[in-house]
């Protein structure tokens, strides 16, 4: 690793330490010594973690000739250290039991917070600037994994903002974009079952989540395509940049750039809204720097805020771990139900979800009551072809399909229902806000009028 630390010095200027009181600190401090000896640039401070146990008598920061800034609480005191030594590298020379694994994910989420990378003696966080920053006034939608709405949340601010009379652009990515960035006109273009069904035979994927902004709120979206995702949400393939591009030259009044599972889009906006799904569990979310995602963002949305997904005890749990993470930022709950695009009234409906199966009967019963129609058969298997194929063959009298337009919802579902003679229904899913609609409304034009 340290080889590497050489092959970086021209990229970092900077580098800091962080230590424990479980190394002697003679050790640690020779440790120093040959951090500076293989770091060409400026050694500019350290940070001690805790722990007592090889410390004796005396002044522990007498050992070492550079300023030792002592954390006592993580999230506020290692971010004042950041500001205060503004290291471009920190590099861990720490161990259990004072940082143990999680504590880790912590560090390097703070870390790339403070746009510094994080390395050890066998691991290395790089962070990375954004590659293109956007004109237009701008909102990234970020998520701290998959099938937590990110998609459906996106569609909503973008149909609120053109209830304002903003012209909005999406730019989506997703593992199943395109190869090069692809626009569609929602609001000139009928996106019918027939339409996203030869788009899923020449190869393409229907369900791609551009498309499903263009039915959903019809307004411009673009569609792109990323590969991989590392830790800090930086994909490896994208062409996201292009599409930023291409949506800046439009000159809409905003832009909303969505995110894909937990991966960001390379391109930087004015502001973050971040999505948590209180279906994920925290020490997960923990795991793989989801607390960066929170730390950059002004405002947190948790979606699926109801039992039997979740009690009160967690949501108030996810709430108090985010206000110790980002005190600034404010928090929205949620909970989500269907807005079917066609009529249901008295049919017997088949109804295809992502959702948590969890909460099968209380949708079931939402639909039923609201749209006048019966729910003969529910399946939660669209990520799953093999499975999902296996449900439509034991579900026997019905006559439509309403489904989400997710994964397999076109080349399984709609395909089927095309070939049996069945109508189909895409929905949306519709953000309901326990605040109130009017207070996140408001919310959303302070954002605007933030950014323009």
């Amino acid at each position: 690793m340290l080889n590497l630390l050489k092959n970086q010095n021209s990229r970092f200027k900077r580098v800091a330490a962080l230590i424990d009181g479980e190394h002697y600190p003679q050790v640690t401090n020779d440790a120093i010594k040959k951090l500076k000896k293989e770091f060409n640039g400026d050694f500019c401070g350290i940070f001690f973690l805790g722990g007592t146990e090889k410390i004796t008598t005396g002044s522990f920061a007498d050992f070492f000739e550079d300023e030792v800034f002592v954390i006592k609480d993580l999230y506020e005191d290692f971010v004042r250290a950041l500001d205060k030594f503004k290291p471009d590298l920190v590099f861990d020379l720490s161990d259990k039991p004072v940082v143990n694994s999680k504590k880790r994910m912590e560090i390097a989420s703070l870390c790339f917070f403070k746009k510094a990378s994080y390395m050890g003696p066998d691991f290395f966080f790089e962070f990375q600037e954004k590659e293109y920053k956007l004109k237009t006034p701008s909102i990234s939608l970020i998520g701290t994994g998959k099938r937590i709405g990110k998609t459906a949340i996106s569609t909503y601010i973008a149909q609120e903002y053109k209830k304002l009379g903003l012209e909005v652009i999406v730019v989506a990515m997703g593992r199943g974009g395109p190869p090069k960035p692809q626009i569609l006109k929602g609001r000139d273009l009928d996106i019918t079952p027939e339409y996203l069904l030869s788009l899923s035979k020449q190869g393409l994927h229907a369900c791609s989540d551009y498309i499903e902004d263009a039915l959903m709120s019809k307004i411009t979206t673009i569609g792109c395509r990323r590969c991989g995702g590392g830790f800090g949400g930086k994909a490896f393939l994208s062409n996201v940049v292009e599409g930023s591009k291409i949506a800046d030259s439009f000159k809409p009044d905003i832009i909303i750039l969505e995110g894909s599972g937990s991966a960001l889009p390379d391109s930087e906006s004015h502001m973050n809204i971040c999505v948590v799904g209180c279906n994920q569990n925290w020490h997960e979310i923990i795991g793989y720097l989801g607390i960066y995602r929170i730390m950059i963002s002004d405002v947190i949305i948790i979606t699926m805020c109801e039992k039997p997904i979740a009690d009160k005890r967690k949501i108030e749990e996810f709430c108090d771990n985010i206000k110790k993470i980002n005190k600034k930022a404010k928090i929205f709950l949620s909970v989500f139900r269907p807005l079917p695009l066609g009529d249901l009234n008295g049919k017997k409906v088949v109804l295809g979800m992502t959702a948590e199966s969890l909460i099968n009967e209380k949708i079931k019963k939402f639909i039923e009551n609201k749209y006048n129609c019966k729910i003969v058969g529910t399946t939660f298997n669209l990520s799953n072809r093999i499975l999902l194929k296996e449900d439509l063959s034991n579900f026997n009298e019905f006559d439509l399909i309403l489904t989400e337009l997710k994964a397999a919802a076109v080349d399984v579902l709609t395909s089927f229902a095309l070939e049996n003679g069945k109508e189909v229904v895409y929905m949306n899913n519709i953000p309901y806000f326990k605040s109130g609609k009017k207070s996140f409304r408001e919310c959303l034009i302070k954002i605007y009028d933030d950014i323009k």
